[in-house]
């Protein structure tokens, strides 16, 4: 699906106009069913792919301050296959949730420990979790001064995952 397809989509979906206006979209309808099927019915049911990391990547990542870049779909599934088959997976910069997307592709009964800095694109994140009901603990922290800012839990639910914000900002 092209980038301006899939943005007209989520852009609708969320009821909003603007790209700059769907993380906080995204935050407010991490328990909405209904916008959490139109949108897996929007992507054909194809959750196996980051959809939500095209839309952040193209029109809200912050390449030129803070060198923002994410994982192209074929290093994640490189490193889903390098990372093993244990019990929890840990990412310290989960960004959107590419790895996580393409470890869970692998194994839907892995358990996810996430951490990531940037709180803008943390939303994109619980959002990718919740939709493929992936069990997570997600942290907004800065992992080299072992700070952490927030904190959430992703559990698994009947179709999608519920999340729970566990600490707020110290």
């Amino acid at each position: 699906m092209e980038l301006s397809e899939l943005k007209a989509k989520v852009l609708e979906i969320f009821e909003i106009t603007e790209v700059k206006d769907l993380g906080s979209a995204l935050a407010k309808n991490l328990d909405n069913y209904d916008k959490m099927m139109a949108f897996e019915e929007a992507v054909n049911g194809d959750l196996s792919k980051d959809w939500l990391q095209k839309i952040y990547q193209y029109h809200e990542a912050d390449r030129k301050e803070k060198k923002q870049d994410y994982t192209p779909a074929s290093l994640g599934k490189l490193l889903a296959k390098l990372s093993g088959n244990g019990d929890t997976v840990i990412d310290l910069c989960a960004g959107s949730g590419a790895l996580t997307i393409q470890k869970w592709n692998e194994n839907h009964n892995q358990r996810f420990l996430l951490y990531e800095l940037d709180g803008n694109v943390i939303p994109y994140l619980l959002y990718n979790l919740a939709i493929r009901n992936i069990e997570a603990a997600v942290m907004r922290a800065d992992v080299l001064k072992n700070e952490v800012y927030e904190s959430w839990e992703v559990k698994k639910g009947e179709k999608y995952g519920k999340c729970i914000a566990i600490k707020s900002a110290v």
